[in-house]
């Protein structure tokens, strides 16, 4: 009866499976059931059988090793006992309870130390710190991988110190230790292509793409990323398949080919849900949820964020590595016990032995009872989830071509929308470029200076401005000033803080920067004031009144700094600390005046610059950073500094989105 639901097991699994469409596996089916073979060798096929269904259906696995387990604990075949144990585990990991897949390969870990099965110890520490990465506890994780590898390189086995190299790269890669990680990882490429192993060679090639990524080396990162995946698609490897293709996506996103990483995300995505690998469905999703956002598509990025952070509570919760650690414990305590007392594990062995004999026979005789009636439920319960698998089939068919077609829909209402609010936000700039003065007339007056302007969006909150004094054609007006907000709203203020500086200086003959600055206030606050509703916008501002016969400078400044730079020092000029606009207890803004000396150079700017995140931590530039970039450039010609500016700029901030409108304006006297 035993034999009878074996068989029902076997096929039931075929089914399901198509006999896997390979005849490899027909020859491990054929193999296995010739009973003429040794049943060491036969549980061996069987092995192969379960593993190849690992990455494709895991449930089937778990069904198979335990089928394997009680064979082999029957005919008292050690090593393809620890074989039974080591698939369960497998199963358990890549299904994510990992707690489940310690416990079993800790167990077969225990029987191959006992055996002396050095082989076999390695391959047990390199799967048991592989859990360690998956729950991202890289420092456990390298001390059992590099356990494994010395035994490995000790016994000359290629096999399990590729599988330990591949893995030690993965955790220095999760270190930001990328040669090293390199480093391991080509050489683990080696060893799988001297063995022949096309599934080690394609994670190989995997992790060196995602490094390369990590080193912003995207072409070099594709090149390796599509190698892995069309070796995971050659050998059905669905799991690597997933990963290649996540790896793919992440390194599409960062070169903002976003239509492309989407496709390449989703596909990975569905691959792993699939086959139920929760470890690299979350890999995808975060990377769903990174392209989503980028592309501006809310809705869709709020959801890959909840399962992303369904997924990785599940993997990494606090209970997991709690009760990781304690099945460490546990192992290690009970082998310090069999240690110190050898009579005791005897003891426990004989006794252990009459539990199980005893538990056997109840086994068997319950067996014979139900193992007919649990193999005819199997097929009935089969019969009817095909069934309803094909009811469902066709109504999602109708009910995704209904959704497909209001998609398409909506897709071009929201790209006719997008046209026509890019078309308004480029007419928006051409207005704004109006109130700048045109790059002609900054030649004229300041020839040797620069300008460097670079909004955030389309159009901006900063705005430089530049007049002179009616009165005295050698005096000349300048600013750099930074609205609230950027974009169009920056934009809308900046219009209304030009107005008040033209009007202030062209209407009421102002030109003292303090007393523009007190004045331009007054305007901007009772231009808001007109409105309903309460509007606390305004500006910052460095302006300055420069003669360019005496070389005198008077200068005010609303939260905004003066700098000059004279024989290679940095003097700083502190501004009034509040804003153009509303403000509870308002103090007239101070004029200072300066000396100018030939060769000095004067810089005025918007915090746009000092506040761009980039470098390798991902901080702000800083205005320290600002100050030693002047210093250091201040000898050069303005057209030359305008280039350091910018490139110094583009090399900081890297992949990172820029923050703020930014300008920053330089004049050599």
């Amino acid at each position: 009866m035993k034999k009878l639901l074996l068989l029902f097991l076997i096929i039931f699994t075929q089914l399901i499976f198509n006999i896997c469409s390979s005849q490899n596996i027909d020859s491990l089916w054929g193999v296995y059931r010739n009973v003429k073979i040794p049943d060491s060798i036969r549980l061996e096929a069987f092995n192969d059988i379960a593993w190849s269904l690992l990455y494709t259906n895991p449930d089937s696995t778990y069904i198979l090793g335990h089928e394997e387990l009680e064979m082999s604990r029957a005919k008292h075949l050690k090593k393809c006992e620890t074989n039974a144990l080591n698939t369960i585990g497998a199963s358990y990991q890549v299904r994510g309870n990992y707690i489940m897949a310690v416990d079993y390969y800790q167990q077969c870990l225990k029987i191959r130390e006992e055996q002396n099965d050095l082989r076999g110890v390695a391959k047990s520490l390199a799967n048991i710190g592989s859990i360690y990465i998956n729950i991202e506890n890289f420092d456990k994780a390298l001390e059992y991988q590099l356990r494994s590898l010395k035994l490995a390189e000790q016994l000359g086995n290629k096999e399990s110190a590729a599988s330990s190299l591949n893995n030690i790269g993965i955790i220095y890669h999760k270190f930001s230790k990328f040669e090293k990680a390199l480093y391991y990882n080509q050489r683990s490429l080696k060893l799988y292509n001297e063995l022949g192993d096309k599934q080690g060679v394609a994670a190989s090639y995997a992790n060196i793409g995602n490094i390369y990524s990590s080193l912003k080396d995207y072409e070099k990162a594709k090149e390796y990323q599509t190698k892995s995946n069309s070796i995971s698609m050659e050998i059905g490897d669905k799991r690597g398949e997933s990963t290649s293709l996540t790896a793919l996506g992440i390194s599409r996103l960062a070169q903002k080919k976003y239509s492309e990483a989407l496709k390449d995300l989703i596909r990975a995505q569905q691959i792993s849900v699939e086959i139920k690998d929760l470890a690299s469905e979350k890999e995808a999703t975060s990377g769903l949820y990174e392209t989503y956002k980028a592309m501006g598509d809310n809705l869709k990025a709020l959801q890959s964020y909840e399962r992303f952070s369904v997924l990785k509570d599940s993997i990494l919760k606090d209970d997991n590595q709690r009760k990781i650690a304690n099945k460490e414990l546990e192992y290690q305590y009970e082998k310090k016990v069999a240690a110190d007392s050898v009579k005791n594990e005897e003891e426990r062995k004989v006794t252990h032995a009459l539990i199980l004999a005893k538990n056997a026979q109840i086994e068997q005789d319950n067996t014979q009872k139900w193992a007919l009636y649990g193999g005819l439920c199997l097929l009935l319960v089969f019969g009817g989830l095909m069934y309803n698998r094909f009811r469902i089939t066709i109504k999602q068919k109708n009910i995704i071509e209904i959704q497909k077609q209001k998609t398409e829909k909506q897709k071009e209402i929201i790209e006719e929308k997008q046209k026509e609010i890019l078309a308004s936000i480029s007419y928006a700039k051409r207005l704004q470029e109006a109130i700048l003065p045109p790059h002609s007339l900054i030649k004229q007056h300041l020839p040797n200076s620069f300008f460097f302007y670079k909004p955030k969006d389309i159009v901006a909150g900063d705005f430089y401005w530049l007049e002179t004094d009616q009165k005295n054609s050698d005096v000349l007006l300048f600013a750099a000033a930074d609205c609230t907000g950027h974009g169009v709203p920056g934009a809308m203020v900046s219009v209304v803080c030009s107005n008040a500086l033209n009007r202030t200086v062209n209407e009421f003959n102002i030109t003292n920067p303090g007393d523009i600055l007190d004045k331009v206030s007054e305007l901007v606050v009772e231009t808001f004031e007109k409105s309903e509703s309460e509007v606390n916008d305004g500006m910052d501002i460095s302006l300055c009144n420069f003669n360019k016969n005496t070389l005198e400078l008077k200068w005010s400044g609303a939260n905004n700094p003066l700098w000059i730079i004279r024989n290679k020092t940095l003097i700083e000029y502190k501004p009034n600390k509040q804003p153009i606009g509303k403000v509870d207890a308002p103090t007239p803004f101070i004029t200072q005046t300066i000396q100018l000396q030939k060769n000095d150079t004067i810089y005025i700017f918007t915090d746009g610059y000092a506040d761009q995140f980039g470098g390798e931590k991902g901080k702000k530039f800083k205005l320290s950073s600002l100050q030693d970039l002047f210093l250091e450039k201040c000898q050069l010609s303005m057209d030359q500094q305008l280039i350091e500016v910018e490139a110094t700029l583009k090399n900081w901030q890297g992949s990172i989105d820029q923050v703020d409108d930014i300008l920053i304006i330089g004049i050599k006297i």
